[in-house]
Parts: C-alpha cells; sequence; structure tokens
C-alpha cells in the first residue's frame, strides 16, 4: 500500500488487490460462478459507496450459494474481502451521517 494515501484509499487499494488475487484464481481454476460473481461488482469504477454496495452484494450472494464450499481453499479470503467491502460501507454511512447532521 502507497504510505500518503488516506485509510479509506489504502483500503480501497487492498479491496482491489484481494479481488484481482481472488480473480486470478478462479480464471486458474475456471471456477465460473464466482468469476461471475465477482465480475458483478468489480472491477471497481469509483470508490463511491454504490459501486462499493455492488460489489459487497455481489460477494454476499457469493458465500450465500456456497456455504457448503467452507473447506474450499479460497473461502477464507472471500470472507476477509467482504469485510473489507462491509467495514468500507459502515465507513461511508458514518460519513455521510456526519457530513447532513452537521
Amino acid at each position: 500500500m502507497i504510505p500518503y494515501l488516506s485509510e479509506r484509499e489504502n483500503s480501497i487499494e487492498q479491496v482491489n488487490e484481494m479481488c484481482l488475487h481472488l480473480f486470478d484464481l478462479w480464471c486458474e481454476s475456471r471456477s465460473v460462478v464466482p468469476l461471475t460473481h465477482l465480475l458483478r461488482g468489480w472491477p471497481l469504477t469509483n470508490s463511491e459507496p454504490e459501486a462499493l454496495r455492488r460489489l459487497g452484494n455481489a460477494l454476499r450472494d457469493l458465500r450465500r450459494q456456497h456455504l457448503h464450499d467452507a473447506k474450499s481453499h479460497w473461502s477464507q479470503e472471500l470472507c476477509e474481502l467482504s469485510d473489507c467491502v462491509e467495514d468500507l460501507l459502515a465507513l461511508s454511512s458514518l460519513s455521510t451521517w456526519a457530513a447532513t447532521s452537521a
């Protein structure tokens, strides 16, 4: 991560790196279903909450449909990525709320 970026920008960069890693994994293994889900929300067109929400929804759907794949080598990475996106969305909501109530 680049040290002079804000914490939010670093988090967005981390999400992109994690998505790229999963993309590579799923391409190599020809895992079409996870790829389809990922590509519904990634690559991020920007770092606005709507783009993050779209990615978060795609990841949530994938996790729901593949709960039986808990022993899969990518399930932990998928959970971590999903958690990062949810954290970013929560911070965006707090920032928006703080800006409107000020």
